[in-house]
């Protein structure tokens, strides 16, 4: 089961990633991981959820901070 923390990371994620209009496959190429991996990771059927370290290489590919897919305040 996803925790409220880690749906709000892939939901922010997700939002930024649409907004910049990329898509899975381009997104998971630039973090080194394919394209069924971010399905996995943005299906709520599935427990895969991003690390540390994909977060800072996302952040990276869209140009923002990794604090961005963060709350502001604990959940």
């Amino acid at each position: 089961m996803i925790s409220t923390l880690d749906q709000y990371i892939i939901d922010a994620v997700r939002k930024k990633r649409r907004a910049q209009k990329v898509s899975q496959a381009m997104l998971g190429a630039w973090i080194g991981v394919n394209r069924g991996f971010i399905g996995q990771v943005e299906s709520p059927k599935c427990d895969v959820k991003y690390s540390v370290t994909h977060l800072n290489e996302i952040a990276k590919y869209l140009g923002c901070s990794p604090r961005d897919f963060l709350p502001e305040k604990p959940l």
